[in-house]
């Protein structure tokens, strides 16, 4: 998978590389042991030298695209009107997602 992303953006393949990151199953991509020691060592490294705030916006956006992927990801417009508790959850989520961010940010 991560060879057929590779190659494509070695051909400057755009869409191809869209296509196959768009079929990715991002629970998936983060349950992976290696995704995970990256992720610990970038933690690490930003909490050393960036402080926290670099960590908390790190972590934020992996939370952020779990939420999506659990809520609202592959439905229509109409879908959304008829699955209100979704969306609810969806809109829930990335407010307290946000509202961590921007007090670590802007208020602390």
């Amino acid at each position: 998978m991560w060879t057929d992303v590779f190659n494509a953006l070695k051909a400057y393949d755009f869409q191809l590389a869209n296509k196959i990151l768009g079929s990715m199953d991002v629970l998936t991509v983060l349950k992976n042991p290696w995704v995970i020691v990256v992720m610990v060592i970038i933690c690490v490294y930003l909490a050393i030298w960036r402080g926290e705030n670099a960590v908390i916006t790190f972590v934020s956006v992996p939370a952020i695209l779990v939420v999506f992927q659990k809520t609202v990801q592959g439905m229509n417009v109409m879908e959304l009107e008829h699955n209100s508790q979704n969306l609810a959850i969806f809109i829930g989520g990335f407010l307290v997602i946000a509202g961590i961010n921007l007090y670590f940010h802007f208020v602390r």
